[in-house]
């Protein structure tokens, strides 16, 4: 074994320029592969994280008719004894704090002009507690009211502030319909602009507290009860936990989690993952092609030598095994080069801080960052000396079935 590596690293660098172009085409397919699915991955990751920390939470509790029933009225399918609710599920492991919220459309009107609206009533400190962070345009974020008392504060985002001529300090009217099914107002003094990143629902939503919310709809009820964790990881084992207490206790409870909600998010990330496997399949092609043609050639010019060996009663497998080392030499070399390559690429984009155009239905630009994905890092690994080996196999097949007489004739 030990004679068959040093001949094939012999063999492999007896022709450097080829095989110089050789390892230049396979690093560069590792490197591609790195760097995309290094982009892929933080873009993964930051989707993930701000779609949790924006106001989705880890975890969402409703009742569990709120997915079976429609409502006739708002709140019909909402949460009661939510105080007693919320010590429960605080009490678990892992569980950073919960925020109640309400979720209900009415009319906002500026006195000229009324529009729809989607409002999101929260408890401000306790979504400060867990993080939930608004990208806050103009003016503040709500502040907690004192007990029994009421600011009527909102916040607006800013296309429906631009379509409704509104800005920090101005006043707004809503109107909604109560439990009861009444029509109700409130008038509330906006304190800020933010954004959601995603411009159609920039055009109609508004955010207030939740207790200006339950004296709008005079309600006591909430739409939902958002569990934020100490970290993403834990998801799946606070969401069995949860669920096992609450059929122990026999509660009328749904629990669903933040990848269950996150549509936006399963569509990123299966458009992204088909992308990249596309990118893996044009390297892979790639890399068979350029390998298995310096392979071949190399074998056209040891057809006297391979046939000396033979003479000399070297066996036919071991011809092939020969050629089939020095693929998977070849694939080694590659990828150490194309994981260097890769990384100082990726230190070199992750420095230069680049910004891409906004992504369809958002507003932001795109950080261009690269993560370092050590699975990655070992799956391009061993893709590509793979593949190597896998292109070695015809000429080596080819080799080892040469005639002594005509390979030693052979000019």
């Amino acid at each position: 074994m030990r004679k068959l590596l040093l001949l094939a690293f012999r063999n492999v660098f007896r022709n450097r320029r080829r095989t110089l172009m050789t390892l230049i085409v396979v690093a560069g397919g590792v490197a591609a592969l790195l760097l995309s699915g290094g982009f892929f991955a933080f873009l993964f990751r930051n989707l993930r994280e701000n779609t949790i920390r924006n106001g989705l939470g880890h975890l969402q509790i409703y009742t569990a008719s709120y997915f079976t029933r429609d409502e006739k009225h708002v709140l019909d399918n909402g949460l009661t004894d939510v105080r007693q609710l919320q010590s429960s599920v605080e009490g678990s492991p892992h569980v950073r704090g919960t925020a109640a919220r309400i979720e209900f459309n009415g009319l906002v009107s500026n006195g000229e002009k009324s529009s729809p609206f989607l409002a999101t009533a929260v408890d401000p400190a306790a979504e400060r507690l867990m993080g939930f962070q608004l990208r806050i345009t103009a003016g503040r974020d709500l502040q907690p009211e004192p007990a029994g008392s009421s600011t009527n504060q909102a916040l607006i985002a800013q296309g429906l502030a631009k379509s409704m001529h509104v800005k920090p300090g101005d006043g707004l009217t809503l109107l909604a319909v109560t439990a009861d099914g009444a029509l109700n107002g409130i008038d509330v003094n906006i304190v800020g602009l933010y954004t959601t990143g995603i411009q159609e629902q920039d055009e109609r939503q508004l955010r207030m507290t939740l207790a200006d919310s339950q004296r709008l709809l005079q309600s006591n009820r909430v739409t939902k009860l958002v569990v934020g964790l100490d970290s993403t990881d834990n998801t799946d084992a606070v969401y069995s936990a949860l669920l096992g207490k609450f059929q122990s206790e026999k509660r009328d409870i749904a629990i669903r989690r933040w990848i269950e909600l996150a549509t936006f998010y399963r569509q990123v990330h299966t458009l992204f993952s088909g992308i990249f496997a596309f990118t893996g399949v044009l390297v892979f092609f790639m890399v068979v092609m350029s390998s298995a043609n310096t392979l071949m050639m190399a074998m056209f010019e040891r057809i006297r030598e391979i046939g000396t060996m033979l003479a000399m009663g070297t066996p036919r497998s071991w011809i092939t095994g020969l050629f089939v080392m020095e693929g998977l030499l070849t694939g080694a070399l590659g990828a150490v080069l194309g994981i260097a390559f890769g990384a100082i690429a990726a230190a070199l984009f992750n420095s230069a801080d680049l910004k891409l155009p906004p992504p369809p239905t958002s507003n932001q630009p795109l950080l261009f960052h690269v993560l370092q994905v050590p699975a990655l890092t070992l799956g391009a690994s061993l893709l590509v000396i793979a593949t190597l080996a896998i292109a070695s196999i015809t000429p080596a097949m080819r080799a080892s079935k040469l005639r002594i007489v005509e390979s030693l004739a052979h000019i």
